[in-house]
This record gives C-alpha cells, structure tokens and sequence, in this order.
C-alpha cells in the first residue's frame, strides 16, 4: 500500500491506496477524487471533505491516467497494459464502456464541451480521438515518436 497526502489549507490527510498512484481527477465541485493505482488495476474512489475511500474499482490492466468529464458524470481512465480506455459512471462507481485504443495510453484531455476525449498512445506513436457521447473511438492521428501527454485548447 502507498499512501497519498493531501493537504487543504489547514488539514493534511494521509489516505492509503495501492501501489504506484498515478493519475488523479477530482469531481467539479471537488467533493470527489478519482486515483488511478497502476499496479492494482484499480482506481480509488475518495471523499474529498472525509478523507476516506468511498469504492475501490476495477478498472483496466495498468490503469494511469484520469480524466473527469466536466459535467462531473463520467470518469475516463486510461489502461496502459490493454490499450484502452475505461468509463466509470460516478453516481454508480461501475466501469460502463471499455474502448480500444492505440499501445499504452497514458495521459488524456477533453474538449472544453466534453465531446471529444483525446488519448496520448505512447507505444503507438498516434493520439486517439474519442466520442464521448458514443463512447467510440472515432480515429488514430499519428503524432511521432513516444507521445505522453495531451492538451486540448
């Protein structure tokens, strides 16, 4: 087990997850964290205000990155170890769609509308593009070289 701190204004909190903590994303309102734990396949569903972990979901094989869609009903995690994509339903913490996408995703980001989930594919040299309303992958666009990251503007 690894442990997270988390520090607001006055109050520090230690909440114990799985190894390896990757990609956090809190909820809008920012009563929820989501905290993917790498070497677990799980992400850790926290409390923010309580400090305490609410749900532990099994998420994909080497679950990483987090990313929250801005109208706070769904969280995508990318899974580096099956080249796809998990979407957790936050009033149910279940996954409700998996999609395949391009070797080791790792980070991700959304359109300001939240239409469109972008996905860096580093072992695949390309960013996925993803309906989220659909939930399907609408194409690869190849970017070169080993891609981590991705900002949407």
């Amino acid at each position: 087990m690894e442990v997270i701190d988390v520090e607001r204004r006055e109050q520090t909190a230690q909440i114990k997850v799985a190894s390896r903590p990757r990609g956090i994303g809190f909820l809008p309102d920012g009563s929820r964290a989501y905290v993917a734990a790498e070497n677990a396949d799980t992400v850790f569903v926290i409390d923010a205000k309580a400090h305490t972990v609410l749900a532990k979901v099994p998420a994909g094989k080497r679950s990483n990155g987090i990313t929250v869609h801005p109208d706070g009903k769904r969280v995508y995690i990318s899974n580096g170890g099956e080249a796809s994509v998990s979407v957790l339903d936050t009033a149910t913490n279940t996954i409700v769609a998996t999609i395949p996408v391009g070797q080791r995703p790792w980070n991700m980001a959304l359109t300001p509308d939240g239409r469109k989930l972008y996905v860096a594919n580093g072992r695949s040299g390309s960013v996925s593009v993803i309906d989220t309303q659909s939930n399907v992958k609408l194409l690869d666009i190849p970017v070169g070289k080993l891609p981590w990251g991705v900002v949407v503007q």
